[in-house]
């Protein structure tokens, strides 16, 4: 998001509502947790190595939560 602000003139309350419905996570925290999850997915159900952040919500990655279905 502040990528996002920072290249495009938003006013105030749009740039809150679109923090609001984003986020506001660093650039750098967001790949990190792309690359692991995925990585975790394939380690689980390929090679049966259980890494944890599938279980719920994970110290490692705090900004990342579950949405229930």
């Amino acid at each position: 998001m502040p990528q996002l602000i920072d290249a495009f003139p938003l006013s105030p309350p749009v740039a809150a509502a679109l923090n609001d419905g984003i986020g506001t996570i660093n650039a750098a925290r967001a790949v990190a947790a792309q690359r692991a999850y995925p990585t975790a997915f394939f380690d689980l159900h390929l090679q049966r190595h259980d890494t944890g952040l599938w279980t719920g919500t994970s110290p490692r990655y705090p900004e990342i939560e579950f949405v229930p279905d």
